[in-house]
């Protein structure tokens, strides 16, 4: 399977668990939810029956207070609390309605409070009638007792069956937790384990990528040793080969003349010889110069832009100092070349009729700058041509190959004012890596 079906299956693996894990999670938080609400209902039955326990004592309190003291506010306290009591226990009616155990009970419940507040009413009734018979009273208290014992008795089997139910709820809802828990974990490690694999492929394919990009250099780069190595096989047979050959001819031609003064057709062919070595001579230093290898870059720079600017009619200043010691063989090479492309752009594409061309020793660095006050490179060229080295020519793409085989840094800026073309490369043993020894050059 190629790598990107891979990345793409393992991506699409890990979102499905994760959004089966978020579903599940889901469904398993709506189900505590709903089982915690069952809890809270249960804590609730239980405090409902608490309150009417509460509340059917202070209706009996109130009775016997206003037994003992005729203060009709404790009148008013009973009545309230008789309202209250028959309200609680509605209430745990309707809380209980889908238990039919507790709905028995509940009726139990409501026909011994009602009873339990009809004794109560009894003796408050009697206290109003004046008659103060302490024998009824003594009844009635009994009764009270007799009535609240057995409402103790089926509050105490509402709360032993809410209690069950409790238990029950609270274990569900502990389980359900505890599923939540495992169904987040499980999604999380499996969404990790995934995402870990991504990231494994990812990285695969990075590494795929860099060792293709840095095998597209190292061809890059033996593109361009193999064209300077031709230009220098070129130069040379140019020089050894045509450049001897037109000098036999040129000889020939003289020894020719000589006899032969007043012939036109010799001299004129003669002239063409001259013309011939002189350009033989000129195409062959633009190949390779041979002061690049017998004396450095100062001196060749020099002398070709000083050629290019007879040539062109392009007025170059030019600021290149000789240097004490000798670069690395590469270094001036790959500086030379960026010169010579440099300048030869200008000509074809700038219109500019002003250059600058500065070389400099910095920190161990060589800096070439190249300004020309021409046109300038589109913005839209210039743009892709920094972002993917696209959309340009094979010259500025070569320039920043040989740069950075170097180890350096290649930067161009560009206005309607003109372009500036800046290099910075290091003369350490990075550069010298890379060195060659140059063929002996033609004189």
């Amino acid at each position: 399977m190629l790598p990107r079906k891979r990345a793409k299956l393992a991506l699409a693996l890990a979102l499905s668990l994760v959004l089966m894990g978020i579903l599940g999670a889901a469904i398993t938080m709506a189900r505590l939810s709903s089982s915690a609400k069952w809890v809270t209902h249960s804590y609730q039955v239980e405090l409902d029956i608490s309150d009417v326990e509460f509340v059917l004592s202070e209706a009996a309190r109130a009775r016997l207070n206003y037994v003992n003291s005729g203060d009709e506010s404790f009148v008013q306290l009973f009545t309230s609390k008789d309202e209250q009591t028959r309200k609680d226990v509605q209430n745990i009616r309707y809380l209980t309605r889908d238990n039919p155990r507790q709905q028995d009970l509940c009726d139990q419940l409501e026909k011994l409070a009602n009873r339990r507040l009809q004794v109560l009413r009894e003796g408050i009734n009697l206290r109003k009638s004046g008659q103060g018979d302490d024998v009824k009273q003594a009844i009635l208290s009994r009764d009270n007792v007799a009535v609240a014992t057995e409402i103790d008795k089926v509050m105490q089997q509402m709360e032993h069956e809410e209690d069950a139910l409790l238990h029950q709820r609270l274990r569900r809802s502990n389980t359900l937790f505890v599923v939540f828990l495992i169904i987040l974990s499980s999604a999380f490690a499996v969404a990790v384990s995934f995402f870990w694999i991504q990231y494994q492929l990812l990285l695969q394919e990075l590494s795929a990528r860099e060792q293709a990009e840095a095998s597209a250099h190292r061809l890059s780069a033996r593109v361009l040793r193999l064209q300077d190595e031709e230009r220098r096989r070129l130069s040379r047979e140019l020089h050894d080969g045509l450049g001897q050959n037109l000098v036999a001819a040129k000889l020939s031609l003289s020894n020719l003349a000589t006899s032969n003064p007043d012939d036109s057709v010799v001299n004129e062919c003669l002239k063409s010889i001259d013309a011939s070595l002189a350009e033989a001579r000129t195409i062959s230093y633009l190949l390779h110069p041979p002061l690049l290898d017998d004396i450095g870059i100062a001196s060749a720079a020099r002398w070709y832009v000083e050629g290019l600017s007879k040539r062109s009619g392009i007025e170059v200043s030019v600021d290149i100092p000789d240097q004490p010691e000798r670069m690395p063989h590469a270094a001036e090479l790959a500086l030379f070349r960026v010169l010579q492309e440099s300048l030869t752009n200008i000509h074809r594409h700038s219109k500019a009729s002003r250059a600058e061309v500065s070389l400099r020793i910095v920190n161990h660095n060589a800096v070439l700058r190249v300004r020309d006050y021409g046109t300038g490179i589109a913005p839209q060229t210039l743009e892709r041509f920094l972002k993917d080295g696209t959309h340009v020519g094979v010259g500025l793409a070569g320039m920043q190959e040989r740069v950075r085989e170097q180890g350096g840094m290649f930067a161009i800026q560009s206005a309607d004012t003109g372009t500036t073309i800046e290099v910075n490369m290091p003369l350490s043993p990075v550069s010298q890596v890379v060195d060659e020894q140059p063929p002996t050059a033609a004189k």
